[in-house]
């Protein structure tokens, strides 16, 4: 763990890299989603690190990272964490990959024409416009689906990576409900549907099929309003298919990442 002071927080980041080759590859940067960690992107960074640079956050008010002053916020907030761990590392042709609420602030950081512009980025099931009143309902069925994952797993005796990041991610949450909370307010507050076409980079949208928080239908309008992007759905992934459904997302990203090597 490394740490980045931003707003009168210290940062924790994370960098691992296993490339025998250093010139070969880029960097690739995951941003994790509402109340959650860097942890939820342990299985990606096991296999990315292998051909790439990969570095990890924990945002403000999570895990290991102190919070910031002032109230919580995606574009003003999160975005200006992940440009600061930029500028920090002098990260350079990199790409940047967001989950759900991190999915926003990966959307926030590319609109802010002030930041770096990464080479490309990867949407994980998330949306352009966080509105509770219509992910909420969402969000218990999903709580009820992680439980019978964590319960089946357990009646079967499985100790899986998987399972070892959703009991992890559930702990967290269960001993530090303010950080949801935080993290609700900050994507109360955060729509950019009318903003989707100014996105000129290079975009990967991969979703669940079976998301009942984002449904496939916020991917598909992602897909219709951002130029250069393409959408790929993960069957029979929920709300997170980079933990659900390793194999086929990690497939999804390295074709995307290997795409990105060759073509910009």
């Amino acid at each position: 763990m490394s740490i980045l002071e931003f707003n009168g927080a210290r940062i924790a980041y994370y960098e691992s890299d296993d490339r025998e080759d250093k010139t070969e590859g880029f960097p690739v940067v995951f941003v994790h989603g509402a109340g959650s960690s860097h942890a939820i992107w342990g299985i990606q960074v096991k296999v990315f690190r292998r051909s790439h640079r990969v570095i990890t956050i924990d945002l403000s008010g999570h895990a290991a990272s102190e919070l910031t002053e002032g109230e919580p916020d995606i574009k003003e907030g999160f975005a200006k964490e992940v440009a600061a761990l930029v500028e920090h590392l002098d990260l350079e042709n990199f790409v940047l990959v967001g989950h759900s609420m991190g999915g926003a602030v990966v959307m926030a950081y590319v609109l802010n024409k002030e930041f770096r512009s990464p080479r490309a980025i990867a949407l994980v099931n998330t949306t352009a416009e966080l509105n509770l009143t219509k992910l909420t309902p969402g969000l218990a069925i999903e709580a009820v689906e992680e439980a019978f994952v964590r319960l089946k797993a357990k009646l079967q005796g499985k100790d899986t990576m998987a399972l070892r990041i959703i009991n992890e991610e559930k702990k967290m949450k269960d001993e530090n409900p303010e950080m949801m909370l935080r993290d609700l307010k900050a994507c109360a507050k955060f729509n950019v549907s009318e903003r989707l076409s100014e996105i000129e980079v290079p975009t990967l949208i991969i979703h669940g099929k079976d998301d009942d928080i984002v449904r496939a239908g916020y991917a598909q309008q992602l897909e219709k309003s951002i130029k250069r992007s393409d959408i790929a759905f993960v069957k029979g992934a929920d709300h997170q298919p980079h933990v659900e459904r390793p194999v086929q997302f990690n497939v999804l990203l390295k074709r995307f990442l290997d795409w990105v090597d060759k073509n910009t």
